[in-house]
């Protein structure tokens, strides 16, 4: 008998412990069948014609994310993930086993606190305003981006990042990186900076960014980014929109552009729109002007797995005759979360 009580008095601890700590496995792959074609005056300078195509909608991952009960309301978090080409079975960033992220904390009434390698408080906003998300074929992810005004968008190694509680739908997020490849009283490159104020209650989302990032070596000056954006849910559809600015020092280049999407639900499947605008100045003379349109639609074949059919058309203008650059992309494809 007393043998008997022993072990079910173990198995109610273990049964205890367990339920004060977790850890989850998870992953997204996505696969498509697609076509990219760009053109420079009219004159084909890349088309590999049909292809499959890894991760163009939304990034592959895995990753292992979890907790553990420290007790007056405290946790220790953690998220490793993983990065990779389902195409291919190749690594992402660059090879980096947890390149896409890589991160320890606490979290609890004061907040969360967290320390590794983390996606940015701009690229946070990005995705968050977007009617695609964080997505290659969304038209803010080709204007953003087309190399000319310095956009740092990514994740930051060696961070510490700050997320207030929710108050009423109101928060704050902040982020430092000290810059751990720095000259002591020279550079201080790889130095980052963001905060972000952000409210979300009912049909409404508002938020504002501003960051500062120094990616080079010693003398290089420092990028600064700011983003107003906004989404109001409608019902019958929810639209989004943004405004940023870029402030490139080292390259005296700035850009100012804006957004406009929305997501459509029709039951079970949905659509999506998206444009977008920037404009390119360096040394305060327009150098090049961005757009793209970017739709998709979506149908869900269950509560993790959806197909979906997209387009993105995108054009960059410099200034001049006959030199403006196209880009066609077209994607049929599957997601699967696990």
């Amino acid at each position: 008998m007393k043998k008997t009580l022993v072990a079910i008095a173990a198995l109610t601890l273990v049964g205890a412990v367990s339920a004060q700590s977790s850890v989850t496995l998870y992953g997204r792959i996505d696969a498509a069948i697609g076509s990219q074609k760009t053109t420079t005056a009219g004159v084909t300078v890349a088309d590999k014609g049909v292809q499959i195509l890894a991760g163009i909608h939304t990034g592959n991952r895995w990753g292992m994310k979890g907790s553990e009960d420290l007790g007056g309301g405290m946790k220790a978090i953690f998220q490793l993930e993983s990065g990779f080409s389902v195409d291919t079975g190749a690594s992402a960033q660059g090879g980096l086993l947890f390149g896409r992220q890589a991160y320890v904390g606490l979290s609890g009434g004061f907040g969360t606190l967290t320390v590794g390698r983390q996606y940015d408080m701009l690229d946070n906003a990005y995705g968050m305003y977007d009617a695609f998300g964080y997505s290659g074929y969304g038209a803010m992810n080709y204007v953003f981006n087309r190399g000319t005004g310095g956009d740092v968008i990514g994740r930051q190694n060696n961070s510490v990042a700050y997320s207030s509680p929710n108050m009423g739908g109101f928060s704050v997020s902040g982020m430092w990186a000290p810059g751990e490849d720095k000259v002591p009283g020279v550079s201080s490159a790889g130095q980052n900076y963001g905060l972000m104020a952000n409210y979300a209650n009912g049909p409404i989302g508002v938020g504002a960014v501003w960051q500062s990032n120094k990616v080079g070596g010693v003398g290089t000056k420092a990028t600064t980014n700011y983003l107003l954006g906004g989404s109001y849910d409608l019902g019958a559809a929810k639209l989004y929109g943004q405004y940023e600015g870029t402030n490139n020092k080292g390259a005296n280049s700035k850009d100012n552009g804006w957004q406009l999407g929305a997501v459509i639900p029709l039951g079970g499947p949905s659509l999506m729109v998206s444009y977008a605008s920037e404009k390119t100045k360096t040394a305060g003379v327009k150098v090049s002007d961005g757009k793209a349109l970017s739709l998709m639609a979506q149908y869900p074949l269950s509560k993790r797995t959806y197909v979906y059919a997209a387009y993105l058309g995108g054009e960059n203008d410099p200034v001049g005759p006959g030199n403006t650059t196209k880009q066609r992309n077209y994607g049929l494809g599957l997601v699967h979360n696990f």
